[in-house]
């Protein structure tokens, strides 16, 4: 199992706990944590990625033995989270010749986010790592906590944006809206 996790930095501390909980009962099982998120927070984080903020909270004060961290950092996006997500998996997974002999029964990718982006992000996790598993509907899953802490209605509004960009993506919108969190943050 890979267990990827995508924060929004603010509010991830709200589930982060969860996150733990979830490695503590599976982690046996978890052979890669892939924390993904960029450089977003220049007030409250300057200097860290959400990707590194995270993995500090997981990995501080634990005695047990955890499964290899990964952190993408250069994302801004949830799009870009999951997408480049793929890219790390895909690494881990021929690096256990997991896909090159077609043995991808057992792969199972877990995804711990915010539960009001959790339509948003099951669906480009569908889109994006669906050739990674065998039953894309059993073998991607997300686990969340924490409604109440962003939009629902902003949710929204990402989820039918990123449809379209992964519908068409000649449009640009992933990569324009990456450019537009990439200069948000630097001029915060």
């Amino acid at each position: 199992m890979v267990m990827v996790v995508i924060s929004i930095l603010l509010w991830g501390f709200v589930y982060l706990p969860m996150v733990q909980k979830f490695i503590e009962d599976n982690g046996d099982r978890i052979v890669a944590i892939i924390f993904c998120g960029g450089f977003t927070q220049a007030k409250t984080a300057n200097g860290y990625s959400e990707a590194y903020v995270m993995s500090s909270f997981i990995t501080q004060d634990t005695d047990e033995r955890l499964p290899d961290i990964y952190l993408e950092e250069d994302s801004y996006t949830t799009y870009y989270n999951s997408k480049n997500a793929v890219l790390i998996i895909e690494e881990i997974l021929d690096a256990r010749q997991l896909v090159a002999s077609g043995s991808n029964e057992d792969i199972r990718i877990v995804i711990a986010c915010e539960a009001t982006m959790s339509a948003n992000v099951m669906m480009l996790a569908r889109h994006l790592m669906s050739h990674l598993v065998k039953e894309p509907l059993d073998n991607i899953t997300v686990e969340t906590a924490s409604w109440e802490r962003a939009d629902p209605f902003k949710q929204v509004v990402n989820l039918v944006y990123n449809k379209l960009a992964i519908t068409f993506p000649w449009l640009g919108l992933a990569e324009r809206e990456e450019r537009k969190r990439i200069y948000k943050a630097k001029h915060q």
